[in-house]
């Protein structure tokens, strides 16, 4: 049996879940589905999970995984900052989906 604080731990770290997951829902729900290859929120979060970071000890810097195209469409699409080619992304100039074809001729 478990005890009551520990009751009271899971109930908490519980709530804090739904209340994360239910704001995904909302971004992933704001953006328009074909920007965002149609996924809902569970098929990103499958996608993302693979990404993370690699924590050394002593004075090695930290490495993070190299997100696949998805990853980083996602992470665009979210405003999420991630590091793609030993440089953080800037959130300033998010990665815009790509069209697949309906480009429009810009003027120079």
């Amino acid at each position: 049996m478990h005890t009551e604080k520990t009751m009271k731990g899971r109930l908490f770290v519980n709530f804090i879940t739904l209340i994360l997951l239910n704001d995904l829902r909302g971004k992933v729900s704001a953006i328009k589905p074909r920007d965002r290859k149609y996924w809902d929120f569970k098929d990103m979060l499958n996608k993302v999970s693979t990404y993370s970071r690699i924590h050394f000890t002593g004075t090695y810097k930290d490495l993070w995984t190299v997100p696949t195209k998805a990853q980083r469409l996602i992470f665009s699409l979210l405003k999420i900052e991630y590091h793609w080619k030993g440089n953080t992304v800037n959130l300033e100039k998010p990665i815009e989906p790509e069209d697949n074809g309906e480009q429009e001729d810009e003027e120079p």
